[in-house]
């Protein structure tokens, strides 16, 4: 608790909360307010004399007795004559420029510019505050402000000046205007609208965020959507095309069984029906021996003669003359090979997405061999074999064919499936196939699996073979001007094709690669300026 003063003239010893208890209840501001004369302070009963013999303010009265020593006579509050007077015109007759002193009850002449001066100490201020009683707490000390820069508004004027100069010796504690008081809580109402703001813009953009991945999510089911009714059309397509391709084989085998058990049926029904017509000529016989014999209990004279002649002659013919099932038999597998031959088209359609990119290695190519720059096409150079492309001025080595004019593919096929297409056009001669990495190829080869190449041959113009141990003929109905070659290494598998046809032309199985598996070609010689096209790899283009 200490000494509180208000603006508005109360004063009493309280705390800082009493103070502003009595601010809010009376509604007083740092202005202060208007006091009636009746209830205005009265510094009468409070201050002893001072004197003050400055130009512009002259007390009189005896100032509080709270001040125990009086000033001094040597002792003056020095204010400067150029200070100005920034009260303006006073309630009580004081003139506006400050220099007419106000008449006060206490009998003091205070000058308004005396009030907003600064005070200058010429010697040691003689004067204390009254020390606090045993129950009164010490507001903490406040240095004396050197100048009151407020525009009072006064209910007289030495009743506010008095008020003032108390105020200065005893400066209370700081107190707050109602709008620094709202002022904390405008500011604290902005940030939370500044909160709730950022927080609705972070609630709108995840919003946002979630309906775009929505959007996306549903954008991806129908994309599943329809590749999973595309592939579905595709497999019923498939399921149907090769159904029918086994049903017409079934029909085939079918056809040959009926056509090999049709004699026999045939047959069974005539021996069963001839052993029938036997059976009731050889019944009225015994019949007849049955009537003969009893006559003769009758008749005991009575001569009998044989009636049933000679039995040897009576038999069933069942010999088997059916002939040979040969013709059944070749008949039902020409017919099945013309049905299984529909599924090529089918395997067509698959196999082109196993294409890969072969290129030829020029560093294995025979000599006679001219190869293009880009390691796609190869041919016999003919009357140009001096005539070697620098990409295949290399040594000679253990890789490179010496013999055979033939040339494997720079890369090695990836262990899962591989396809490619070989353009052959209207070459007389060609092989095509592949051969084992680790396969011999100095000297005069053996193209058979067994040697570790699996090879399809077209010779002498209209000739097709496969070259298995011994070679086998193949039976192509039209030259094939687009090879294709398919290799399972999983399932040991290479099957030849003719593209354009769609038409499956041999298929080794069961091979044994034991190893890595390069793909191989001859474009063979020039004969008499034919065969002089060049075997070239095409691009794979997949049907629709």
């Amino acid at each position: 608790m200490s000494h509180q003063v208000c603006h508005c003239g109360w004063s009493k010893v309280t705390t800082y909360h009493g103070l502003r208890t009595h601010q809010g209840k009376m509604g007083c501001t740092p202005r202060g307010m208007g006091i009636p004369e009746s209830q205005q302070f009265r510094f009468n009963d409070y201050l002893p004399r001072l004197t003050y013999p400055g130009p512009l303010m002259k007390v009189e009265e005896p100032l509080m007795n709270i001040f125990t020593p009086a000033f001094k006579s040597d002792e003056r509050l020095h204010i400067p004559e150029s200070q100005p007077n920034i009260f303006g015109s006073l309630r009580n007759g004081g003139s506006s420029n400050g220099t007419s002193p106000v008449k006060t009850e206490m009998g003091a002449w205070l000058g308004a510019a005396a009030l907003d001066v600064p005070v200058r100490e010429t010697k040691k201020w003689e004067f204390q505050t009254p020390p606090p009683s045993a129950t009164t707490q010490q507001a903490p000390a406040r240095p004396a402000p050197a100048s009151v820069c407020r525009a009072l508004d006064f209910a007289t004027g030495a009743q506010q000046a008095g008020q003032l100069f108390l105020g200065q010796l005893f400066p209370g504690p700081p107190t707050t205007t109602p709008q620094e008081t709202f002022e904390p809580n405008e500011r604290q109402k902005e940030k939370e609208r500044e909160t709730q703001q950022l927080q609705k813009a972070r609630q709108d953009r995840t919003r946002a965020a979630l309906q775009h991945d929505i959007q996306a999510t549903e954008r991806k089911m129908a994309e599943v959507r329809s590749s999973v009714k595309a592939c579905k059309g595709g497999l019923d397509a498939e399921w149907l095309e090769i159904n029918d391709v086994f049903s017409g084989v079934m029909r085939a085998v079918e056809g040959a069984r009926r056509k090999a058990l049709g004699p026999l049926e045939e047959r069974r029904k005539k021996v069963k029906k001839e052993a029938e017509l036997l059976f009731q000529r050889l019944q009225k016989e015994i019949d007849k021996l049955v009537m003969t014999l009893d006559e003769l209990e009758r008749d005991p004279d009575l001569k009998v003669s044989s009636q049933t002649g000679d039995l040897n002659s009576v038999a069933v013919n069942t010999s088997f003359s059916f002939g040979s099932l040969r013709t059944t038999t070749s008949n039902m597998m020409k017919e099945i090979q013309q049905e299984l031959e529909k599924l090529s088209s089918v395997e067509l359609k698959r196999i082109p997405t196993f294409a890969v990119d072969v290129k030829l290695d020029p560093t294995t190519a025979h000599r006679c061999l001219l190869l293009s720059p880009d390691g796609k096409t190869v041919r016999d150079a003919g009357d140009d074999r001096q005539t070697v492309p620098d990409h295949q001025a290399v040594p000679d080595g253990p890789r490179r064919f010496d013999v055979f004019g033939s040339v494997v593919g720079l890369a090695a096929l990836p262990p899962g499936r591989s396809y490619w297409e070989v353009d052959v056009g209207d070459k007389t001669g060609w092989d095509l196939g592949v051969a084992r990495a680790d396969a011999r190829r100095k000297g005069k080869l053996s193209l058979d699996p067994g040697s570790g190449y699996w090879v399809a041959v077209h010779f002498e113009g209209e000739k097709y073979a496969a070259m298995t141990a011994p070679p086998v003929r193949l039976p192509v109905a039209q030259r094939p001007r687009r090879v294709g070659v398919f290799v399972d290494r999983a399932e040991g598998l290479v099957s030849f094709y003719d593209a354009a046809a769609k038409s499956h032309i041999y298929s080794f199985v069961g091979c044994a690669f034991g190893g890595e598996v390069l793909p191989y070609f001859s474009p063979h010689l020039r004969q008499n300026g034919k065969n002089s096209r060049p075997l070239s790899l095409s691009a794979v283009v997949a049907d629709a």
